[in-house]
């Protein structure tokens, strides 16, 4: 015990105990001095995860016609549901995750989530009927929402302040590169084998994943590495007053509690929490309408065939690699500079959001006029570019600060980002409907552009005062 950095607590009754921390700034247990390519071999797990989630929803899409005759349902609301449900069950399973991260370690929660997927994806292949693929769809849905959660806590972990931009780009390009590959493994599975192929193939890739996460990985969440190396200094001293230095002497019970509800006390009690996942949902929202107006558009106002629909995602694809290139290139060579200068915030993160709004405005404009006027189908394609940049810069940005700001409990506060931005994806695009119905889709996109545009002074305001606002609340929060 003689190399542990220790603190004795005031004249309390707890002033007996002794803080376990970590052996001075170089400590190789901590996470942030580990190797290079240990660091980013972890990193890279965890973007091969935030793939597979979106890879999993979206799949399943050229098949819903296959497994409503294969099992005899002829219910459209039913047949859609199959492919939705995965979704929903992203709005519970952060939940869930973030505080189990928090007090059970991030192997733990990444290792007994991939099982569970795992388990509830056989049963899918093995569906019987409709009410079965329903039911392991969603249970596949929420555990397989634990990378989308943690994954932020994991690179805040690893990763110092001043290099997480390309952490986070690697993070952030699995969620983009998903749902694009996802329909076109997932036709081809179902045209050459079967529907029940693809459960399988994504069986296979979250078994390897699995065995990689238990056989090479290990914990990199302080506190539980703390929480360890204490328990095992009171086992072999016999000194019963060590504890983590992370360790606030909670019951196990109370900490649970206080971990489950946090997610909520961030997003309700923060205004900067809640004006931030409001932001997120409706941009979500708008994006998903966005992709569900694509068949529409290019088919009926262009004549294309449905094999020809997806050379109209290329722009939107095209805009979120320029989008994700420029985040790499720009956000951890700003956060260098504000560290130089001593002048570095959290806010500081938020820098490509004040860029981002202006293009998702922009793009739901342009996009939607092209259209509406019938101009060449290259010109909306080229405003979806915009739209596709702005998306990415936005969410990374949002992630980077969240990770920057709340630190030890930015799963907590990712969680409810993406709680609250899974809701918005969910019922904008149902809104959407009508207001094309009614406004067409020059006015229509007006109405989301506009708002998106106004999105940007708000944003503006929580860059200029969003520190003074988070230092107010951050004790009711945690």
């Amino acid at each position: 015990m003689t190399n542990e950095r220790t603190s004795l607590l005031g004249s309390t009754p707890d002033s007996t105990i002794t803080k376990v921390d970590w052996d001075g700034k170089e400590d190789p247990a901590n996470p942030l001095n580990w190797s290079k390519s240990h660091k980013w071999g972890h990193v890279a797990k965890v973007s091969f995860l935030t793939f597979l989630v979106p890879l999993g929803a979206t799949m399943f899409a050229p098949a819903l016609l296959s497994v409503a005759k294969d099992l005899g349902n002829k219910n459209e609301t039913l047949t859609s549901l199959t492919l939705t449900i995965h979704i929903l069950g992203w709005t519970l399973g952060p939940l869930a995750a973030a505080p189990l991260s928090e007090i059970y370690g991030r192997w733990t929660t990444y290792t007994y989530s991939n099982i569970l997927y795992t388990i509830f994806t056989i049963a899918c292949a093995l569906s019987p009927n409709v009410a079965w693929l329903l039911v392991f769809r969603f249970l596949a849905g929420v555990v397989g929402s634990t990378p989308l959660a943690i994954g932020g806590g994991t690179i805040s972990d690893l990763i110092p302040v001043q290099e997480r931009g390309f952490a986070l780009s690697l993070y952030m390009f699995g969620p983009i590169l998903g749902p694009t590959v996802g329909p076109v493994v997932g036709g081809f599975l179902t045209q050459s084998l079967s529907w029940r192929w693809i459960f399988w193939v994504l069986t296979l890739l979250y078994a390897s994943v699995t065995a990689v996460q238990i056989l090479y990985t290990r914990e990199t969440f302080p506190a539980t590495i703390l929480g360890c190396k204490a328990k095992k200094l009171r086992e072999s001293t016999g000194c019963p007053i060590l504890c983590s230095i992370l360790d606030d002497g909670l019951p196990r019970t109370q900490i649970f509690r206080r971990a489950t509800i946090r997610p909520a006390k961030m997003t309700f009690l923060s205004p900067i929490n809640l004006i931030i996942s409001l932001v997120s949902a409706y941009f979500n929202g708008a994006l998903f309408l966005l992709l569900a107006t694509f068949p529409t558009i290019f088919t009926v106002e262009y004549g294309f065939s449905p094999s020809q629909v997806g050379i109209a995602f290329i722009g939107f694809g095209l805009g979120n690699v320029v989008g994700l290139t420029c985040f790499t290139l720009t956000s951890d060579r700003l956060i260098r500079s504000r560290l130089r200068k001593g002048t570095l915030k959290p806010e500081d993160r938020l820098v490509p959001v004040l860029a981002a709004c202006p293009l998702l405005g922009t793009g739901f404009l342009w996009y939607g006029w092209s259209a509406r006027l019938h101009m060449h189908w290259i010109v909306p394609i080229i405003g979806s570019a915009f739209i596709g940049m702005g998306n990415v810069l936005f969410f990374s940005a949002i992630i980077g600060y969240l990770i920057d700001a709340f630190t030890i409990h930015a799963a907590s506060a990712i969680a409810a980002n993406i709680v609250i931005r899974s809701i918005g994806g969910a019922l904008l695009p149902l809104v959407g409907k009508s207001l094309y119905s009614s406004l067409l889709w020059g006015w229509g996109s007006t109405v989301l552009g506009l708002v998106g545009l106004l999105m940007a002074p708000i944003m503006t305001l929580l860059y200029v005062y969003g520190g003074t606002i988070r230092k107010k609340y951050a004790t009711i929060i945690l």
